[in-house]
């Protein structure tokens, strides 16, 4: 089996931690792969015509705030900043 390493923030670490205890997945792996499966393995077609990310208006929206944040206009903040 190949081993991928991947980097959290501590928001999204608990949040993950939250999630495999509320699936009662054995470990972080299978919560990974579980969510791997589902987004690879599921009706691929379909999928990309429903993400919201590549409709309009989105895509120009999401094209125009990272340039937005580029020029210093935009700042990224924590979700604990934003107040989760």
């Amino acid at each position: 089996m190949i081993t991928y390493n991947i980097s959290l923030n501590q928001e999204l670490a608990q949040l993950v931690d939250k999630q495999i205890e509320y699936g009662k997945f054995a470990n972080r792996s299978e919560f990974f792969r579980q969510i791997l499966r589902f987004v690879f393995l599921s009706n691929k077609a379909e999928n990309f015509n429903n993400d919201w990310i590549y409709n309009e208006p989105y895509h120009n929206a999401i094209q125009e705030r990272i340039k937005k944040f580029r020029n210093g206009k935009e700042k990224i903040i924590s979700a604990k900043e934003f107040g989760f």
